[in-house]
């Protein structure tokens, strides 16, 4: 009771100064993203309330869900010269979960159609590597982005290449600042939670780290390691290995393109 009288500020106005909008990363972020998308419009700080409306008939309901959604923001949304919403990013820090929420952001954006691109805070891509994937929304037309066979002799010296601990941070290194069409480390160790190769078979985690650039090789890597190709029996991966280096290949699988080209004919009138 007596605080508020002790307290000579309680009822004034408090001194405020200015803050900047962004920190460092996100000020870099924001620039290469107008540098790849000169004919976009990019907002920061976006509520979720802004670009989403909940289709709950209960005023109530809808009413609490709607604070739900103005509590939450989104760090960049990508809009076109009339201001239409064309996709929202999404800077995650690696131990971002959505686990613990009760409506996680993602299925949110998704159950309305909105495409939502995320990137590691500590790994920020280049402009180029934007332009890469949101080529579809730029007026500038994408570079091709180099395999991981085409960079290994820029990356790698060769005192490294005798140092594996060299070698596996600078292709950890590679893997996150590399081709975006392709799985990143973040994802491998998500898809490998138990890390059972990294610590079992270190000589294959590294080159699964060295491949992941290039989606076609790293798939063909990965098959070798259950065929038996060598003059000796190999003794095959035990069954929790095996599991995980599938799971790579499921997850990789999305990024290999076929370079088997369309039939010319129908195949329905092939066998008539």
């Amino acid at each position: 009771m007596f605080s508020q009288f002790l307290d000579k500020d309680s009822k004034g106005i408090p001194d405020c100064e200015q803050r900047p909008f962004f920190d460092p990363n996100q000020q870099i972020f924001f620039m290469r993203l107008q540098k790849a998308l000169p004919n976009c419009l990019i907002f920061p700080q976006i509520q979720l309330a802004a670009i989403l409306e909940p289709h709950i008939s209960h005023d109530k309901k809808r009413a609490i869900m709607r604070q739900k959604l103005a509590s939450r923001h989104i760090d960049f949304g990508v809009f076109n010269k009339d201001v239409e919403l064309l996709c929202v990013i999404e800077l995650e820090e690696e131990s971002t979960s959505a686990a613990d929420e009760e409506y996680p952001t993602r299925k949110l954006l998704k159950s309305a159609g909105i495409k939502c691109v995320r990137w590691n805070r500590s790994a920020l891509p280049s402009a180029e590597q934007i332009l890469r994937t949101l080529a579809p929304y730029s007026e500038l037309n994408a570079p091709k982005a180099e395999t991981s066979m085409q960079t290994i002799g820029k990356l790698f010296l060769d005192e490294d290449l005798k140092d594996p601990s060299k070698l596996q941070e600078k292709a950890f290194t590679y893997i996150e600042h590399g081709n975006p069409n392709a799985l990143s480390l973040a994802a491998i160790k998500r898809i490998t939670p138990d890390a059972f190769i990294q610590q079992e078979y270190p000589h294959i985690w590294q080159k699964i780290c060295l491949f992941a650039g290039d989606p076609r090789y790293l798939k063909n890597y990965l098959e070798s390691l259950f065929i038996q190709n060598r003059p000796v029996r190999r003794r095959g991966l035990p069954k929790h290995v095996a599991n995980e280096v599938i799971a790579i290949q499921s997850e990789n699988a999305r990024f290999v393109v076929s370079n088997e080209p369309d039939p010319i004919w129908d195949p329905t009138f092939l066998h008539r």
